[in-house]
């Protein structure tokens, strides 16, 4: 997750409120019975175990170069570009990539967010297609990891499309297009027709069009005529990715029929080292994966400047103490921030590193370890800092937010990014309670040789909150092996049996408790003694003796005692639960949280938005960026949360409605539902009428989907992460007059 500063906000307020709704969503799944598991897993969670401090990356200045106009003056790129990119200012880094990119040499231009990397090459490109002015053909292709990326480059290319168009009242003289799966057969078919000068894909796209005998127009134009090749983001294909895309790039070149020039980007190829060093490090991946021989000459680093007034030396502590003590005003003008001693040592000691007379950018550092550098350099403590610092970064987004209206550059603009994990399993060693080892960090063992302990994941009962450990039967080595939840032995397997390891001895006993069992699984007889049915017999809680090596015996007592019950689970003996066999081993049994990728990312962005309102962000900035890996992965995502809005918003009208009538029955629920949400006809009805009939007949409409949605709602056990409203004791229903009518004995 990373938040922008947009807004004169408290961000750092804005992003705990952010976690904590997050936390608050996670510990609501958390029910372990045992006290030494549950002491050990809040702990854990209380460090940020799952949801580490964050990161904050600042944004440095780039040295400025000369203008596009200028070097269209000087006959270096054709002069129709100054109309293409009309108020572009260079930087110095994008002015020596695109004077290369000119002369017909390949780059890779590896600079930060924000410093034009796209407009290098557009520019490269356009200027040879303006220059070399020809017949519809593919001369460029543009290669993105993502297809969010692709349709952002389109939106960016139809602005200098538009810029042209309205500043010349000419045609835009370069044709383009996007060709992912996302178009549908009339788009491509277009592209095929109309073949454009650059194509922007991704490369499992451009390796269909060089194979699928139905693209052969666009892979004929892109042999015949094909003059640049652009990675973007050129980190992220390394591994067998890396050698795919190698190997693509080397086809492509063996067919062409003109020399290709080669050109990456990317923000984060280049660590450790001097610059000399960077530089040739880069150039050994870019020759592997482009298959031309770069030179350090050819890899173009971002030229940085400072953006505070800095004289030769940071600040000293009494300066800093100075500032720290006045305390900082978050309103005050842009000319005292450029002067202020604790914003001059942000920047020299924080966003930027100096070697060789050379700035760069630092590496992203959490909060406390900056306020602990800043507490070392001027003395005070760390609490006093840390306030000092946030009033300094909430002037600077004030001051950065009048430069943005202005459209001037911003002063050290920042990111916070907070990286968030799945809650994962608890790992805990066959001991007892005493010495039981509990980890969360994945590991099947402690120790080693003749000292080595296995370690098991560990389940807990949703209904219960008791533990489940997931063990291996080897009957063969009398032992009991690790096994992950999900993972049950094959049942021609017959000297395993996959199951779960209860520990205690006081969980559950065919003594006492057979009563608990499913009817079908036996019976008692005359005496009054259960008997098992023979079916049914193996799936009875069977009475096991073990030691924290693994070993276990089904008659010899040993060190432990526990239950053992066979995956799948049909009866729960902790709770007394009895299982359908089509009921998922999830649905009963989980593991730390219940929270997977695609419910984080509601939950996460739900927050976000909600508190972008708290905030007092506007109806039109309560919006966020969510990147997926592909279309299917974006509509489950899309699907998830739309649900959830549908489920809470339903809910919520459920809680107003209780609010307004005390009690709802059959009778009343629909409308009153329907008062609560207070929708318009437009919010719900697909013809929206003036007339008396028609706006029943809407209103019924939406009074029968609510009765439905609200009744549908109750069922059990079918929303995992989104349990009903009585199952959380938030909602009681009763029969009506039921105490009276048990009550009246002539009745009865």
């Amino acid at each position: 997750m990373a938040l922008s500063m947009k807004r004169a906000i408290d961000v750092f307020n804005l992003h705990k409120d952010i976690i904590e709704d997050y936390k608050c969503f996670v510990n609501s799944f958390i029910n372990i019975k045992n006290e030494r598991i549950r002491s050990v897993v809040e702990s854990e969670m209380n460090q940020g175990k799952f949801w580490p401090e964050p990161l904050i990356q600042f944004n440095p200045s780039f040295e400025h170069g000369t203008s596009i106009q200028t070097l269209c003056d000087k006959r270096m790129l054709h002069p129709e570009l100054a109309y293409i990119f009309q108020g572009f200012a260079l930087f110095r880094h994008q002015v020596e990539a695109i004077t290369k990119g000119g002369e017909g040499q390949d780059y890779v231009v590896t600079s930060g967010t924000g410093s034009g990397k796209s407009l290098i090459f557009l520019a490269t490109i356009f200027d040879y297609l303006l220059k070399n002015k020809t017949a519809n053909g593919v001369h460029a292709v543009i290669v993105y990891p993502m297809n969010a990326l692709i349709n952002s480059q389109s939106e960016e290319i139809k602005k200098f499309k538009d810029n042209y168009e309205k500043v010349t009242g000419k045609q835009f003289p370069i044709t383009y297009a996007q060709y992912t799966g996302q178009e549908g057969k009339d788009a491509r078919e277009r592209i095929k027709n109309e073949l454009p000068n650059i194509i922007l894909t991704n490369y499992m796209m451009l390796e269909l069009i060089l194979t699928r005998s139905q693209e052969y127009i666009i892979r004929n134009s892109i042999y015949d005529h094909l003059k640049y090749l652009v990675f973007d983001e050129l980190h992220t294909y390394r591994g067998r990715q890396g050698s795919d895309v190698a190997l693509l790039i080397r086809r492509i070149k063996a067919q062409a029929q003109q020399k290709i020039s080669c050109i990456g980007t990317s923000a984060t190829m280049v660590s450790g080292g001097n610059i000399s060093e960077q530089k040739a490090k880069v150039a050994e991946v870019a020759s592997k994966v482009f298959g031309t021989s770069f030179q350090k000459e050819q890899i173009i680093n971002e030229t940085l400047v400072r953006c505070f007034d800095y004289a030769s030396t940071p600040p000293t502590a009494d300066q800093l103490k100075q500032v720290l003590q006045t305390s900082i005003n978050p309103d005050s003008d842009e000319e005292a921030l450029r002067k202020c001693p604790l914003a001059i040592w942000l920047e020299n000691t924080i966003a930027l590193l100096e070697s060789d007379g050379m700035l760069f950018r630092n590496k992203p550092m959490q909060v406390s370890a900056i306020v602990a550098k800043l507490s070392t350099d001027s003395g005070f403590d760390e609490a006093f800092c840390e306030k000092g610092l946030r009033q300094l970064l909430l002037w600077i987004t004030n001051i950065n937010k009048k430069r943005a209206e202005e459209q001037k550059s911003t002063y050290l603009p920042y990111k916070i990014h907070n990286f968030i994990s799945q809650t994962g399993t608890v790992y805990v060693s066959l001991d007892t309670d005493e010495k039981k080892i509990i980890t969360l960090d994945p590991a099947n063992h402690r120790g080693h040789g003749d000292e080595k302990i296995p370690l098991y994941s560990v389940v807990f009962s949703r209904i219960s909150g008791h533990e489940f450990l997931c063990v291996n039967k080897n009957y063969d080595k009398e032992i009991l092996t690790p096994r992950e939840f999900r993972e049950i032995a094959d049942e021609d397997e017959e000297s395993i049996t996959s199951g779960y390891l209860i520990p205690g001895s006081d969980v559950w006993d065919i003594e006492t408790d057979p009563e608990l069992l499913p009817e079908a699984w036996g019976k008692f007889d005359a005496t009054g003694t259960y008997k098992p049915s023979k079916d049914y017999r193996h799936r009875l809680p069977q009475k096991i003796y073990y030691n924290n090596k693994g070993k276990f015996s089904d008659t010899q007592k040993l060190e432990c005692e526990g239950l053992f019950m066979p995956a799948k689970l049909l009866f729960d003996p902790t709770s007394g639960t009895i299982y359908d066999t089509k009921t998922s081993e999830g649905t009963k049994l989980t593991r730390l949280g219940s929270e997977g990728r695609s419910t984080s990312t509601t939950i996460l962005s739900f927050s976000v938005l909600k508190h972008l309102a708290k905030y007092g962000f506007g109806f039109a900035d309560q919006k966020l960026l969510s990147f997926t890996d592909n279309r299917q992965d974006a509509a489950l995502q899309s699907g998830h949360f739309n649900d959830l809005i549908k489920v809470v918003q339903l809910r919520s009208a459920i809680y107003y409605a209780l609010l307004a009538n005390k009690e709802l029955t059959r009778a009343n629920l629909d409308h009153a539902i329907f008062e609560a949400l207070s929708l318009s006809q437009e919010e719900y009805a697909q013809h929206p009428s003036t007339f008396p009939s028609g706006i029943r007949d809407n209103e019924k409409a939406l009074k029968d989907l609510v009765m439905f949605r609200a009744l549908y709602d109750l069922r059990r056990g079918w929303r995992v992460i989104l349990p009903n409203l009585e199952q959380c004791a938030l909602l009681e229903i009763d029969y009506k007059n039921l105490k009276e009518n048990c009550e009246s004995d002539e009745s009865w």
